[in-house]
């Protein structure tokens, strides 16, 4: 009995896990390896493990599917699956590509990030004895996981490296631990290891608190007064729809409960969005592309009316609010013209009557 509770845990956190985000499909080979782990590496062992908890989770997304997702939600069901097929990486750039998601690593942290790289080529080729801790290799398929979709995607934003940034530094912690405490190590390198450990986790903590303790005591709230004042703007205006077209428009939603639909993301191809809600302002950062102004122009006229310094990326700097204005004003009345006479016309030989002469 004691033991089935930990396998129906794993049957109900597996499915809730990916339904919160997608993204943690990486993560199960991570999970798989634990359980085998924990199985004593046997697969007769694993396999009465894993088939309950697996065949759990698979029966509640099943009943999801069918209760929840196929009666009310098919096309965005489908549109999430389109959407997370997306891929910025090709043959041409693969090099660029898979560069860029290892040197922007440095977004975990300037010291910690390259400890767990070392830490990772150590658990890999220095010897058996640190992948035999099931830890290890679970948080090896955990970075490598995650990883890959990093590379996949091609979207280096720092947000999408926390979720990486706790394997590398649990990985810094268990291969320098387990180093520092071999018996076949010399004492004397014992002890001058783990002084460097103490030296490198001091620089570590010191960098990061300060960066932290600066970030508490010199808060910026630029993103937040830009969407105050989008608000401001918005609300004044009692001639254009309040509805905001924007990529970060369930961020202005959430801060200032404006209604908003994304410019990028959404069932519709974006024309027929903007059809169908006519939303009556458009804030964009930086510019306006190209896809964008050919699904607004045909009924929008875009007039800038306000601009605001938001963020310290160079791709997102600068949020720009446009009012979008109907694409033709509506025709003048025309008055009704004089008639214009016709044109004389007589035989040969008659004369014009006195009303022709007259016009």
């Amino acid at each position: 009995m004691l033991r089935s509770i930990p396998i129906a845990t794993l049957g109900l956190v597996l499915p809730m896990m990916v339904l919160t985000k997608t993204t943690a499909v990486f993560l199960l080979p991570s999970v798989v390896w634990i359980l085998f782990a924990r199985a004593g590496y046997r697969p007769k062992t694993f396999m009465r493990m894993a088939l309950p908890a697996f065949g759990l989770a698979t029966a509640i997304w099943v009943a999801y599917y069918g209760l929840v997702v196929r009666p009310h939600f098919l096309s965005d069901y489908k549109y999430l699956f389109t959407a997370n097929a997306y891929t910025g990486i090709t043959s041409e750039n693969a090099d660029e590509v898979l560069r860029d998601t290892i040197t922007d690593g440095m977004w975990v942290g300037r010291m910690i990030y390259p400890l767990s790289v070392v830490a990772a080529i150590m658990a890999l080729f220095s010897s058996q004895r640190l992948l035999r801790n099931p830890l290890v290799p679970a948080l090896l398929l955990w970075i490598g996981g995650y990883a890959a979709f990093l590379a996949y995607h091609d979207n280096l934003q720092p947000r999408y490296y926390l979720v990486v940034a706790v394997p590398l530094t649990l990985l810094v912690a268990v291969v320098f631990e387990s180093t520092w405490n071999r018996r076949n190590v010399i004492a004397p390198l014992a002890h001058m290891a783990g002084a460097m450990c103490v030296l490198a986790l001091a620089v570590v903590v010191i960098l990061d608190a300060r960066q932290t303790v600066s970030y508490v005591t010199h808060p910026e709230y630029t993103f937040a007064d830009a969407a105050d004042r989008i608000r401001e703007i918005v609300a004044a205006d009692r001639t254009h729809n309040p509805l905001v077209l924007s990529i970060s428009g369930s961020d202005l939603s959430l801060m200032t409960g404006l209604p908003s639909i994304c410019d990028d993301f959404g069932t519709l191809e974006l024309s027929d969005r903007v059809r169908q809600y006519q939303p009556g302002w458009y804030v964009a950062w930086n510019q306006v592309d190209d896809d964008k102004m050919d699904a607004l122009t045909p009924l929008y006229r875009l007039r800038r009316v306000a601009s605001f310094p938001a963020m310290d990326d160079p791709e997102r700097n600068l949020l720009i609010l446009y009012r979008l204005d109907p694409a033709t004003n509506p025709a003048p009345r025309r008055h009704r013209p004089k008639p214009v006479p016709k044109l004389l016309q007589t035989s040969f030989g008659e004369q014009p009557s006195p009303i022709q002469l007259k016009h």
